[in-house]
């Protein structure tokens, strides 16, 4: 996933094995896999539809059986005297398997090693005794115990830990031993991979969360139940960027810090992925985008926060059928040609405003947000800029905030984002406190990083 490569080797469509063309088949983790041919599985030069394929085959040179996951044709283009070049841009590959149908992709357990994994779970099998004075070094390693997590009714995380031993020379001047954690998603029966895909995701952002900085799947190996050989996985990861090492303690969480109900927390963050989804998608978009221009920041954890109080707290400020009697009184006292007009004016008036909505979040959490000390004008703040940014109304210019005032406030917005979603997963009030508090000091001592101290 994280390491480009290039295959050559002969390709043909799982239904039409006798048909075979060479090609070669390019993966970039940042812009996904091409196979390029040297011909076309068209049948005809309809050059007005696009063809897409659902399963290709291929052999590599080196013998290695791959399987390409709903392809789309690209390029088409004939040479004369009809000679035949194709490209096609491939979805997902599978390397080391032929799956001869779509129905067929399915899994009994897939691996996946993320970026900032091994730091945030902190756990090493690496014992390392230096004594300077006579110079010698001793290091023991011992590969770390699994983690099993019971999840669902029917399927478990992982979290297990890969060696790589020394390589023995007949002369050794060097040795060396590495350690790599990989999560794992293991369900009684197979699955099709697109359930284990949704499940990646969650996986991917619950350690995003944690770990205060964008992450990415960097490996995923699937098993079937019919063979041990893992099955390499490969698609493209969108918003990749360089991966820097990372101290647990600049970490909102990690998991020394929850593994004593870490059952508990990534059950509740995998039941309420699609209450929560917008919640996700808004926060997420954030962290995933750090040169998102500030204004779209801003805007995006507003929205986040709106969806939160509307998903999970009360939304309506009268009882609906006090409501509907309002509505329906001025309804009839409206001209008819008005009606149409006024009802969908009126459709959302039972739901509190934002400033209704920021107050009882901070309500809420006001033991954990002690750093915010004038929430009255916070709120005021956050109302006049989002309205300003969204009409733009010259009325409210003047208080609207901007550079450093707005990048404050955003960085607020994200914090009491990150409370929300530490309250749903199921940490305690002080927990969630302890952690805040640890990231802000973090964040005074990060001075490689302009990150802004609530």
């Amino acid at each position: 996933m994280n390491e480009e490569f290039k295959y050559q080797g002969i390709w043909w469509i799982s239904n039409q094995p006798d048909k075979r063309i060479p090609g070669i088949l390019t993966f970039i983790p940042e812009e996904g896999a091409i196979l390029d041919l040297m011909g076309s599985f068209r049948d005809s030069p309809d050059l007005e539809n696009i063809q897409k394929i659902e399963i290709i085959h291929g052999l590599t040179s080196t013998g290695v059986t791959i399987t390409l996951y709903k392809c789309e044709e690209r390029t088409f283009q004939i040479h004369s005297p009809g000679f035949l070049i194709s490209s096609y841009n491939v979805n997902f590959v599978f390397i080391n398997i032929h799956f001869s149908k779509s129905e067929d992709i399915k899994f009994k357990k897939v691996y996946v090693h993320f970026s900032h994994l091994d730091e945030w779970v902190s756990i090493s099998g690496i014992d390392i005794d230096f004594n300077p004075e006579n110079r010698e070094v001793n290091i023991n390693f011992r590969v770390p115990d699994p983690i099993t997590v019971p999840v669902g009714e029917n399927y478990k995380i992982l979290i297990k830990f890969e060696p790589n031993f020394p390589s023995l020379f007949p002369v050794q001047n060097e040795a060396c031993v590495k350690q790599k954690a990989f999560i794992g998603i293991e369900f009684i029966g197979e699955q099709h991979f697109a359930e284990y895909k949704k499940m990646i995701y969650l996986l991917q952002i619950f350690l995003t969360l944690g770990v205060s900085e964008p992450v990415y799947p960097l490996k995923i190996r699937g098993f079937i139940e019919s063979s041990s050989q893992p099955i390499e996985i490969c698609y493209q990861t969108l918003y990749r960027r360089s991966v820097k090492k990372l101290h647990p303690l600049q970490m909102l969480f990690s998991y020394i810090d929850i593994f004593e109900k870490f059952p508990i927390y990534i059950k509740n963050w995998f039941n309420k992925a699609n209450l929560l989804s917008p919640v996700y998608n808004l926060y997420f978009g954030v962290v995933y985008n750090p040169n998102m221009y500030l204004e779209h920041s801003f805007l995006n954890l507003v929205q986040a926060i709106e969806a939160y109080h509307r998903r999970i707290m009360e939304n309506y400020e009268l009882p609906e059928e006090e409501h509907r009697n309002r509505i329906n009184k001025i309804l009839e006292n409206t001209p008819e040609e008005y009606k149409k007009w006024l009802q969908e004016k009126l459709a959302y008036s039972n739901e509190p405003s934002l400033r209704k909505r920021l107050k009882y979040i901070l309500g809420k959490y006001s033991n954990i947000i002690g750093f915010l000390n004038d929430k009255k004008s916070f709120i005021h703040k956050v109302v006049t800029t989002r309205n300003y940014l969204i009409h733009y109304d010259k009325n409210l210019e003047k208080e609207s905030l901007r550079g450093i005032e707005l990048l404050k406030t955003t960085q607020i917005l994200k914090t009491l984002l990150e409370i929300c979603l530490l309250d749903e997963i199921g940490l305690e009030t002080d927990k969630i406190k302890n952690l805040i508090e640890r990231k802000q000091i973090s964040w005074i001592f990060d001075s490689n990083e302009n990150k802004y101290l609530a």
